[in-house]
């Protein structure tokens, strides 16, 4: 009947109203935004772990699961649409909540409730009374004198025969809140910012002497000009050092000397030492002296097939519709001999040869290049020109850095503002029944366990006591109610 009643005068909703109701209520709801932040913790879990030996651990424990850890290995989480969208779907949370917050704390900075009851006073875990020989009028005054010294916001009203008092300062630091939920909203926009335009390159090899691009539309190309390293006597490396050159479109733009605690950074992308290795500096022409390749290839990244002890790199030649398999002396000859059939020299390689194009068969050719001489082989000219080394960074831009920055900013400024300027507040109430001209008065602060404003509406009954010439009653509330007096009031107010 009442709900017939209800749409006969028009009140019921309509289906937009209820369907965006319903969306808001879901986006306030706490239950939500606990299942969204399990989803999320478990992601990050899921993400973490795979760049460690976890899920090999539990395939080798459970076979059954030889699959899904296949899967979780390929799985790029931090890049993956589920990631993405639990950011999203909290970051509108956050939002929605704020803004539904937003109306009941104008209303506490800018219209308080004055009036308050005797309850409230008496039940408050500190408060405190007097009776004032002077009437309402004049003990009004001299109260709102003593708040507003300090910096007490102070709005009385009238109930009868009592005047209730409201006080409160280091209102607008309620504000606080806003650039705290907006700097955890920039964190969760950051982290998809993150997640859709960032990258990581755990191995981005650069031969000493050449330039490789960075790519991932960054422009970004990086150029080894020259890498050393130190060893300690026990032929272990002390340190290694890369001398890199960075360019931007081609233009030169940076120049810095990275370590491995010692990374480079520039805009969005930093580049992380990580390790070195061996290289060759090869020289390719065809037959009529045209540069086919003119560059280092990295040796160790590939090992020989028939030699696990043989450092090995490959040249890919698309023009030539050829691959080059390049293969070092033993790095180590006394370890498994028989494996070492080559039986190269220092200052020698062994390339490989074969097609790549769809004629290609499985024939190979091979030959073994002395160090500046030059061999024709299958059509080409290859030299082996020098050994070097290569350096092993470790390439990550995350585009979200400089929103991280700004939620950072915003996260501190708010919390600064909360917790050193908090709101303070306190309710009074100045009664006149009694005696003609003497007013009962009774205060106690909003501060349910909170020590530091129990102290700071200690001070203010203390200042009271100075002005109005009255010892106060402070009334402690833990397990039973406990009452002292404050200081006595000193005559030198």
């Amino acid at each position: 009947m009442a709900q017939a009643t209800l749409e006969k005068r028009g009140f019921r909703n309509s289906p937009l109203e209820t369907i965006v109701d319903r969306i808001w209520r879901f986006f306030c709801s706490v239950r939500a935004a606990v299942v969204e932040i399990a989803i999320l913790a478990v992601l990050v879990l899921i993400g973490t772990l795979r760049g460690s030996s976890v899920p090999r651990w539990i395939a080798d424990a459970i076979p059954a699961t030889e699959g899904i850890v296949d899967r979780w290995y390929g799985w790029d989480v931090f890049h993956s649409m589920p990631f993405m969208l639990i950011l999203a779907i909290l970051t509108i949370a956050i939002t929605v909540c704020t803004l539904n917050r937003a109306p009941g704390i104008w209303r506490t900075i800018n219209e308080p409730t004055i009036s308050t009851t005797r309850g409230f006073i008496r039940n408050a875990d500190v408060s405190a009374n007097a009776t004032i020989a002077q009437p309402v009028e004049s003990s009004l005054d001299a109260f709102t004198t003593s708040l507003k010294k300090k910096r007490y916001r102070v709005l009385s009203e009238e109930h009868g025969d009592a005047v209730h008092v409201y006080a409160d300062k280091n209102r607008w630091a309620k504000l606080a809140t806003f650039p705290f939920h907006l700097a955890l909203i920039l964190i969760l926009i950051g982290g998809i910012v993150g997640a859709r335009y960032g990258f990581k390159e755990n191995e981005f090899i650069i031969p000493e002497g050449s330039v490789r691009d960075v790519g991932h539309g960054t422009g970004l190309s990086v150029k080894l000009d020259q890498f050393s390293d130190s060893w300690r006597e026990d032929g272990t490396a002390a340190s290694y050092r890369s001398d890199l050159v960075l360019y931007e479109n081609g233009e030169e733009v940076k120049r810095d000397s990275i370590t491995v605690n010692n990374p480079m950074s520039y805009g969005t992308t930093t580049f992380y030492q990580t390790s070195y290795g061996q290289a060759a500096q090869m020289r390719i022409t065809d037959l009529d002296g045209n540069v086919l390749y003119e560059d280092a290839t990295e040796l160790g990244i590939y090992r020989s097939s028939t030699n696990p002890d043989a450092p090995a790199g490959i040249i890919t030649l698309p023009q030539s519709n050829l691959r080059l398999n390049v293969i070092a002396p033993d790095e180590d000859r006394a370890n498994a001999p028989m494996l070492d059939t080559l039986n190269l020299e220092s200052g020698q390689m062994y390339v490989q040869i074969r097609g790549t194009g769809p004629d290609a068969g499985a024939e190979m050719q091979d030959a073994v290049l002395v160090q500046g001489v030059p061999q024709e082989i299958n059509g080409i000219v290859v030299e082996f020109q020098r050994e070097t080394r290569f350096t092993l960074l470790q390439v990550a831009s995350n585009p979200g850095i400089p929103i991280f920055w700004a939620a950072s900013f915003l996260l501190v400024g708010g919390l600064f503002a909360t917790f050193y300027f908090p709101h303070r507040r306190i309710r009074a109430i100045l009664d006149r029944s009694g005696e003609p001209g003497v007013t009962q008065i009774a205060l106690a602060p909003l501060a349910k366990r909170d020590w530091s404003g129990q102290k700071d509406f200690r001070g203010v009954v203390e200042d009271l006591q100075r002005r109005l010439q009255t010892d106060f009653v402070v009334n402690e509330r833990a397990s039973t109610y406990l009452e002292r007096p404050a200081k006595p009031a000193s005559n030198s107010a």
